[in-house]
Formats: C-alpha cells, sequence, structure tokens
C-alpha cells in the first residue's frame, strides 16, 4: 500500500458535519503535537454540538497538563478501550497511521475500518483505515488539523488557538527545525494575531522541568560516544539510569537534539532501554547538502518517521541494538 492521500481536506470536513458523534485518538506516548491536533479537533467538534470522545494512550508529559487539564480525556492501558465506549459514526486518528503506535486499540479499531479517518504527516503508514489525508510537507499534523478546522462552521476559540500553536512550536523545536516553511509561520502568525501568548507557553512547555530531567540528561550525555569520523553520535540510557535519577521515560524529550550542538555531528541516535518492552531508537540529522535521511535509517530496525526526525523499536538487548545502530552509523556516507 502507497501511504497517501485518498480523500480531501473539504470531503473529510464533510463527512465529520455528517456525524453526530466522533472518537478521535492518536499515538501512544502523545507528544505536543499528537494532543495539540487531538484538543483543538475535539474542542472544534464540540461547539458545532458533536458528542465526542478523546482517547489517549499514556504517559502525557507533565508539561502538557495545560492541554491535558482543560478537556475530558479517556486513557487507554493495556486492557484496551472501555466496556462503554460505543459505535462513534466516525473515528479520527491523528499523527499516525501505524498499528505499531496504537496497540492496545488495535483489536477495537480493526473492525471499524470503514469508520477511520487517519490524518497524518508522516512519511510511513499502514493500512489501516478506508481514509487517510497524509501530508508529509506538513510541520506538524496541528497544520493538517488548523485547516481541517478552517473548513468547519465554527470560529476557533482560546483552547483550540492554543493547541495548535502548542502542535506548532513542539513538532519544530519553536520554529527551529529543517520541517518548518513559510505556512508553518503564517499559521503561528494568525494564532498570534489571534490573542495566543507564545512567551506564557514556552515558559509551560519547556521551563517546568523536574530536577530529575536533568540528572537523566547528564547520563546520556555522559554516555555519548562519537563515530564516522565525529560526523555520528550515540547516547545509550539504560533502565538503571532511569532508577538511579528518579526521572521518567517521557522525560527524554529532546535528548537525542543536544549533540547537534556539535559542528561535525551531522546525525544522532538515542538508544534506551525500556523495562516492559523492545529498545527504543530516536534518530535526529541536521539539515543541509548531503543530509541524511534517518527515516529510511530507522526502516532498517523497523521503525520509520520524517527525513530529520524519526524511531523505531528493536527486539533484542541494549547492547545487540547499540552495536546494531553504531554499525549502521558507521556505513553512512557522509563525505
Amino acid at each position: 500500500m502507497k501511504y497517501e492521500s485518498n480523500c480531501t481536506i473539504d470531503q473529510i470536513a464533510e463527512m465529520l458535519q455528517q456525524a453526530a458523534s466522533v472518537l478521535i485518538t492518536t499515538h501512544l506516548k502523545p507528544d505536543g503535537d499528537a494532543l495539540g491536533s487531538l484538543v483543538a479537533m475535539g474542542a472544534a467538534l464540540e461547539r458545532m454540538g458533536k458528542t465526542v470522545q478523546r482517547w489517549v494512550m499514556p504517559p502525557v508529559p507533565d508539561n502538557l497538563s495545560l492541554l491535558r487539564d482543560d478537556v475530558a480525556l479517556t486513557e487507554i492501558g493495556e486492557a484496551g478501550p472501555p466496556a462503554d465506549a460505543g459505535e462513534p459514526d466516525r473515528i479520527v486518528v491523528l499523527d499516525t497511521g501505524s498499528w505499531s503506535q496504537l496497540e492496545p486499540l488495535c483489536g477495537y479499531l480493526e473492525p471499524r475500518y470503514d469508520r477511520i479517518i487517519v490524518i497524518d504527516h508522516h512519511l510511513r503508514g499502514d493500512d489501516l483505515s478506508a481514509l487517510r489525508y497524509v501530508d508529509s510537507t506538513a510541520a506538524a499534523c496541528c497544520e493538517i488539523a488548523a485547516a481541517l478546522i478552517d473548513q468547519l462552521p465554527v470560529e476557533p476559540d482560546a483552547l483550540i488557538r492554543r493547541a495548535l500553536f502548542v502542535g506548532l512550536a513542539s513538532d519544530t523545536g519553536w520554529f527551529r527545525f529543517s520541517n518548518t516553511t513559510a505556512q508553518t509561520h503564517e499559521l503561528a502568525a494568525r494564532l498570534l494575531r489571534a490573542g495566543v501568548d507564545h512567551a506564557e507557553l514556552y515558559a509551560q512547555l519547556e521551563q517546568g522541568e523536574r530536577p530529575e530531567k536533568l540528572r537523566l540528561l547528564i547520563r546520556a550525555l555522559d554516555s555519548l560516544q562519537l563515530c564516522n569520523g565525529g560526523k555520528a553520535a550515540v547516547m545509550t540510557l539504560r533502565s538503571s539510569d532511569f532508577a538511579d535519577t528518579g526521572a521518567m521515560p517521557e522525560e527524554t524529550e529532546r535528548f537525542v537534539d543536544v549533540p547537534q550542538a556539535v559542528r561535525d555531528v551531522r546525525v544522532v541516535a538515542l538508544v534506551t532501554e525500556q523495562d516492559d518492552g523492545p529498545v527504543r531508537l530516536s534518530l535526529r540529522s541536521k539539515p543541509g547538502p548531503g543530509a541524511i535521511n534517518v527515516s529510511q535509517l530507522a526502516q532498517q530496525f523497523g521503525g520509520g518517521g520524517h527525513a530529520r526526525a524519526a524511531g523505531a523499536k528493536v527486539d533484542g538487548t541494549l547492547e545487540t541494538v547499540r552495536e546494531r545502530v553504531i554499525a549502521a552509523l558507521a556505513a553512512l556516507s557522509m563525505d
């Protein structure tokens, strides 16, 4: 299956207007873009009089409490959806089209294929829905969500605007990453003109970390190893690092970006051991001539993502996976 759109934003808007009830969900361990898209879409549909369910699969990072605490979220654990979930007219899956990122919901979603609409901006995905809108040029899923909300008979309120801005800022590293486009800035400017306080959001999202996260970052940086002539960097986090520092798995957010401060480093890998699952691999690369497509690199490990940011979940011991990653990075041509 070619992972591409098979419907338009206008068609999705029409379907949602005709629906009386809508279930919205997103990928495991939602980030700012995933939660921002979910909150914005849910609020818009509720303002239209729709019955809306919002399902998230925790953990939700503490810094996203500014969105999490504003709406009613149903947390889905390993046991799957609640027994009284009902039968929504439409199911919208945001910011992913991958079964591996929806594992607790697979049993619920599979028989409802015809009702599912995927809205995504990633390069790869699975055949999990009858309808898909995929725009890999969008910096964030919130860009697509904003375009969709524009086609609905609703005026975005403060909650919708804040949620969209959080998504934009999160997935672009506050407009630093190469996925940022003129369209991204135009949407951000529109939200700012409408009253979004970007300084307040930055303080809440980026300046409210726990000391435990800094202790974990020290461990990650202490593990840093350069390879491929210093053009690639690998960091490793063991489960004992989390136990020793008191940090949580979701607090590794942005760690993989830090080694890119080194002039010669062009690609970074963070290999993280998890107590309850496979080893997690996060990949980042710098833009520019000859930039490494880390989505292709992630595919070697059964994952995917964007050209500059990708990841995978890899079976095996931490040491085995780490050596495989180092070998893959060493084999890259980065002349």
